[in-house]
């Protein structure tokens, strides 16, 4: 497909099939995970741009970009006041005010992170360091000893190492705190030495916050005014763009705007685009497909079908028109995560087999308690019959013995052939209660105010575990207000699911997950399994997932 100098081949026109062409521009690309194709269309955009890309994996077992070469990270420390400043920003989740004089103190003399934590310490230490002064350096001291130890344990790269196509830095293995001082020393580097390099920021609404600084807000910001230049752009990926910082999306020309469900995440998504550009309808974007996505900039907005990387340009334009579909195919495996591959196929097929397993065995003992209910329930009969036979003080030569009696007629009843039964009834009462608990939590997950299960649903689908987002942020996040009631009713929803364990909630940091971990320390008397806590936790998520709008 060939295309003009200074653009990009997007996909076809859906309806039409005419070929679209984007500029190769800063661009944002938006959309609902899973449900839109953000990662195919970026992963398309950068082959076909012929540009070197640089992202980063932030997740544990995140799955994008999985062709791409893994490189390692490169860091470089800075301790000027103003890179120190982002870090406490970061921390806090809010923008400084008037902290700025004892973040100057800390950073005077200091070469590396670890110098302005021992002058954080040393002024911590000092008795005439009280009130403000001591929880500015207090916070700053809770960050620096997240970030400090890391530095010493990574072994860093000396430079960035980018070869043509996606190159990828893995960061699911270091804290949030870390990730944004890499993701800012890559975008300083590429700034500074590179040229005809794409910049691809994930989850951007959490690395360029609106209305606080960040390490990587500060390194963006002259990326996006200086990099065009030199042919270097950025790329941002969100599902929401509402958090994000205005003055950066402003300096984006170029949008793709994938499906989106929630009316407040495409009305936010729709006010985030310069009066300048097109911008298509609200209710198209709730009806976009799989792959498709509105693109927007000058004066155009086309639905278009991106085409991936993978697909001829035959296929992809019958996909646009309506007159093919797309198998879900991806590009070959290379030996690596083929090898990979068949080793979880594996694993996959002996979980089953253990699965199916347990299940038979769970069925056999059902009917092995059925028998000794049928064969107990004859006992009682009988000794019921031999009570009307044999009264009490019958004048017989010898006591009778009903308990021998019952035992010989029962020792003549068939049991299965399945051998002595054993029924042990501290299990059934253990598991009764066990069920009745675990009804108990889905109930009060079910009965959560539908401003609760709005939290309760953001925390659990955005945090990390450990991680934690401020109520500033899950306000955004949720298109509320920052002040007045709305802020009272938030911080009220969010102490009650504090309350139930739902959530952990730590001053000055925010809230992080703690549902699953609650849901186990309810159920552990009662000796549940791994795969019982599991059930009993998708079931409050389901409950959550259904709650009507606040």
């Amino acid at each position: 497909m060939t295309q003009a100098k200074g653009t990009v081949h997007l996909g076809f026109e859906v309806g039409t099939g005419d070929p679209v062409a984007i500029p190769l521009r800063h661009l944002a690309v938006t959309g609902q995970t899973q449900e839109a194709g953000k990662t195919t269309t970026l992963e398309a955009l950068i082959a076909r741009s012929q540009l070197r890309a640089v992202t980063f994996i932030t997740k544990r077992g995140e799955g994008s970009f999985k062709g791409s070469r893994r490189i390692a990270p490169y860091f470089r420390e800075q301790t000027d006041w103003q890179f120190v400043a982002s870090i406490l920003e970061a921390s806090r989740g809010e923008k400084l005010k008037f902290e700025r004089a004892w973040i100057i103190r800390a950073s005077k003399g200091a070469r590396n992170l670890a110098d302005v934590q021992a002058n954080v310490q040393r002024a911590l230490a000092d008795p005439k360091t009280r009130g403000m002064s001591a929880d500015v350096y207090l916070v700053l001291d809770a960050y620096l000893e997240v970030v400090v130890p890391q530095i010493a344990s990574v072994k860093w790269s000396p430079t960035l190492d980018l070869a043509p196509g996606v190159n990828a830095v893995d960061l699911g293995e270091l804290a949030i705190e870390m990730q944004h001082l890499v993701i800012r020393s890559t975008i300083n580097w590429v700034l500074e030495r590179e040229k005809g390099t794409v910049v691809v920021v994930p989850e951007a609404w959490k690395f360029i916050p609106q209305g606080r600084g960040t390490p990587v807000k500060l390194a963006a910001e002259s990326f996006i005014r200086q990099g065009a230049a030199l042919q270097n752009y950025l790329w941002l990926d969100s599902q929401d763009l509402g958090g994000i910082e205005k003055s950066i999306l402003r300096s984006v020309p170029v949008w793709l705007l994938g499906v989106q469900r929630e009316a407040n995440e495409i009305k936010r998504t729709l006010d985030n685009i310069p009066a300048s550009t097109a911008k298509p309808k609200a209710a198209d974007i709730a009806r976009l497909r799989l792959g498709e996505f509105y693109a927007c900039w000058g004066e155009h907005a086309i639905k278009t079908y991106v085409q991936p990387s993978w697909l001829s340009d035959a296929e992809a334009k019958a996909t646009a028109t309506g007159k093919g579909s797309v198998s879900p195919q991806r590009a070959k495996e290379g030996p690596e995560m083929c090898e990979l591959h068949q080793k979880l196929e594996r694993e996959l097929a002996d979980a089953k087999r253990e699965l199916e397993q347990s299940r038979k065995a769970g069925h056999s003992a059902t009917e092995a308690c059925a028998r000794a209910e049928k064969r107990a329930a004859a006992a009682d009969e009988l000794r019921q019959v031999l009570g009307r036979f044999l009264p009490a003080g019958a004048g017989v030569g010898a006591a009778v013995d009903e308990d021998a009696i019952v035992a010989r007629v029962l020792d003549r009843v068939p049991t299965g052939g399945g051998g002595p039964i054993q029924v042990t009834p501290p299990e059934k009462l253990r598991k009764d209660f066990q069920r009745e608990e675990s009804a108990r939590i889905v109930a009060a997950a079910k009965e959560l105010r539908p401003l609760q299960k709005k939290v309760l649903k953001l925390v659990e689908g955005v945090a990390t575990n450990g991680e934690y987002i401020s109520q500033r942020m899950i306000s955004e996040r949720l298109g509320r207000a920052t002040g007045g009631q709305s802020w009272m009713d938030l911080g009220k929803a969010t102490k009650e699911l504090a309350a139930l364990g739902f959530v952990a909630v730590a001053e000055r940091q925010g809230v992080r997950r703690n549902l699953k971990a609650q849901i186990a320390t309810d159920l552990e008397a009662y000796k549940a399994t791994p795969d019982e806590v599991e059930a009993v936790y998708q079931s409050v998520l389901f409950e959550v997932a259904t709650e009507a709008a606040a």
